[in-house]
């Protein structure tokens, strides 16, 4: 069988040239280019397969092998068509009839809500959303702020560079350390809140240092190795079960209120809609 339907490929493929399959100027273009049963593969379905400026043998490869998934396709598609029971063919109609409506209706529900629904979200309203529903902003891990600094011992002066980052904000750290290369190892941005786990991700070193010290406001770090020295500066701590602070839940915050306001609009247009049918009079309940 195999055989036999690589042999009907190639035969088919004999035929096929790369000029071939340039689109016509005829919108009226029904050429056959393959078949299974009384299932046709047209010339048009072949449009846009592939760039116009790829080559002739990439351009045949490309289209035979389409027109050999196709031929796949549709030969198990039939066999499994004549062999499901009519039960079950039965079934999956209906499966496909409701899914088909689904895809419609969904489709139609989006566009809509994508054109009357409001995404700009205004900061007092993120705020007031905050407020009403702190305890659903409760951490299940420990959050920081902080900003890290490794470098080599020998290659700057030690105690300055400390001074320096401790001292400074990450603003002025960032300028001064700019384009150094001694200093190509840092996470200079303590205004972002960052997970516990996130946080050992930054270098291997923090691994070993204990949780509890960590995990302390306004709290310097310094570890060194056999080669470098690591200054963190522990800025700010949320530890878990607290409230987690506006900004770092304020983009799930815009998508709740978003959500909410989706749910809200559909509910209504489900609503009106049959109240439109029914004073129009094409919803008819007997």
């Amino acid at each position: 069988m195999y055989r036999s339907f690589y042999i009907l490929i190639l035969v088919v493929f004999s035929f096929i040239s790369c000029d071939f399959f340039q689109l016509k100027d005829t919108a009226n273009d029904e050429e056959i280019v393959a078949s299974v049963g009384s299932v046709n593969l047209y010339r048009t379905d072949l449009n846009n397969l592939y760039e116009p400026d790829i080559n002739e043998r990439d351009s045949l490869l490309i289209t035979n092998n389409f027109i050999e998934n196709w031929a796949r396709k549709q030969i198990i598609l039939q066999k499994a068509s004549l062999n499901i029971p009519a039960d079950k063919k039965a079934v999956l109609m209906q499966m496909i009839d409701e899914y088909r409506e689904d895809l419609y209706i969904n489709s139609y529900k989006d566009a809509l809500v994508s054109q009357n629904i409001d995404t700009i979200i205004h900061e007092e309203t993120i705020k007031d959303f905050y407020i009403a529903n702190q305890n659903i902003f409760r951490l299940k891990e420990e959050i920081l702020k902080f900003k890290y600094l490794n470098f080599n011992s020998q290659s700057a002066d030690r105690k300055k560079i400390k001074e320096l980052f401790q001292l400074s904000s990450s603003m002025e750290l960032d300028s001064i350390l700019y384009k150094d290369i001694r200093f190509s190892i840092n996470q200079l941005n303590d205004s972002t809140w960052y997970t516990y786990k996130d946080f050992l991700k930054t270098n291997p070193i923090l691994e070993v240092i204990d949780k509890k010290s960590v995990l302390r406001k306004n709290h310097f770090i310094e570890e060194t190795d056999s080669v470098n020295t690591h200054f963190i500066k522990i800025k700010d701590v949320r530890k878990r079960n607290e409230i987690a602070p506006l900004e770092h839940v304020e983009e799930v915050i815009k998508t709740m209120i978003i959500h909410k306001k989706k749910l809200k609009y559909i509910n209504e247009l489900d609503s009106k809609l049959i109240e439109d049918a029914i004073k129009n009079n094409t919803f008819k309940k007997y």
